[in-house]
């Protein structure tokens, strides 16, 4: 599948050359899986050319047309998200406010030799966190209503919202793709000290239908996708695939300057990470220089195991993650390990601790919000101790 998707993605990609057997006793015999897996990592536009033209008749003719319809329908997809992008975007520059398109669309547009295939459920703009209130205002006069936090919650509560989260989410009345309106690029902002306005500073322009679109520059693009995935231990390889065609895109004079960026922000080791995955994955070529600091990356063995346990789960992703307490707790723990600064780790517990999903539930007058984490603490301890010894969370 990898393979399918290094192709998918336009870069020098050694993997497409491994002879591969799709055939009925090959790697991917058991279609249904493969079918499963290509939704899973949301790579079915990516991936469905490479596979289609080279399974021929041992592809079942049912899958075939799925992944046919997923081709087209990735395109109508693209082709959707990027006139919502244009229309949020000039809709903010018309007030005055500063706003960037963050990974999904723009990523294939710049980076993917057939950008219309990279797949994306939702648009993510990150916009001035000075005029957060202004910015969803004018999201929400596009015929869109605020979901997360949810637009009934008193300010108490969306004020410890946007403390603690980065993005907030909203749903068009009418049916559509969903928007994230993000203030900062990660909940936890020690992870990858990039406020806003360094983003901002380093912005590459992009000219699309006669809107300007600016989104990270390049060398900050390569630190932030590493950090992003590495968050989130890989579990899409749409990410992966993400990182390789930046990386294929970047000159590796660039890439020797993105990786002393990445040491200079303290994520030196989850940037190697990402290089080595992108190298095992898709067979991505590494310079002489690049294959050494791989090699003797700290923490780089123990980060690519579980990114590839994570790449082989059923669903990693916060719906799956509900049904399976155990990996669940494994993901949190993962999150520790990503710096070993005592501030990253201050601030991951702290966050954790004041995740907002209970504060309906909280009972808490607004005068008493800062007894939440207790609660919040309490509930999260008792119910991975009751999924770790087989007991249902009700008891």
């Amino acid at each position: 599948m990898a393979v399918a998707v290094a192709q998918g993605i336009g870069g020098p990609v050694a993997a497409a050359s491994r002879p591969v057997d799709l055939g009925p006793d090959g790697v991917l015999g058991d279609w249904g899986e493969a079918a499963r897996l290509l939704a899973r990592h949301r790579v079915q536009g990516l991936a469905s050319p490479a596979l289609l033209k080279a399974a021929g008749h041992a592809m079942p003719a049912h899958l075939k047309g799925n992944l046919i319809r997923a081709t087209m329908l990735a395109i109508q997809a693209q082709r959707k998200q990027m006139d919502l992008l244009l229309q949020v975007l000039t809709a903010l520059q018309a007030r005055g406010i500063r706003a960037m398109a963050l990974k999904g669309t723009m990523l294939g547009h710049r980076y993917m030799v057939r950008p219309e295939l990279r797949l994306s459920n939702d648009l993510d703009v990150l916009v001035d966190p000075a005029r957060i209130d202004e910015a969803e205002a004018v999201i929400a006069g596009l015929n869109y209503r605020r979901f997360l936090p949810p637009a009934d919650w008193r300010p108490a509560w969306v004020a410890h919202y946007r403390k603690w989260r980065k993005d907030s989410g909203f749903l068009a009345r009418e049916g559509g793709t969903m928007i994230e309106c993000h203030w900062r690029i990660f909940d936890n902002w020690k992870l990858l000290p990039f406020d806003f306005d360094s983003l901002w500073q380093g912005r590459h322009i992009e000219q699309v239908d006669g809107v300007e679109i600016p989104m990270i520059g390049n060398l900050l693009q390569l630190v932030y996708l590493a950090a992003h995935g590495s968050y989130h231990a890989w579990f899409r390889l749409k990410w992966v695939a993400d990182f390789a065609a930046v990386f294929c895109a970047t000159s590796p004079e660039d890439r020797r300057v993105a990786a002393a960026l990445a040491r200079e922000m303290g994520v030196g080791p989850v940037f190697d990470h990402a290089l080595s995955l992108a190298h095992r994955l898709f067979a991505i070529p590494l310079t002489p220089e690049e294959t050494d600091r791989v090699a003797h990356a700290p923490r780089r063995a123990a980060l690519d195991t579980f990114a590839l346990e994570a790449l082989h789960h059923h669903d990693a992703s916060a719906v799956g993650l509900a049904k399976d307490r155990r990996f669940a707790l494994r993901m949190v723990l993962h999150s520790y390990r990503l710096r070993r600064e005592p501030g990253f780790l201050v601030t991951q517990i702290a966050l954790d601790l004041n995740f907002p999903g209970g504060l309906e539930t909280s009972r808490l007058g607004d005068r008493w919000l800062w007894l939440y984490p207790a609660i919040r603490g309490w509930r999260s301890a008792r119910h991975h101790i009751t999924h770790r010894l087989g007991w249902h969370s009700a008891t």
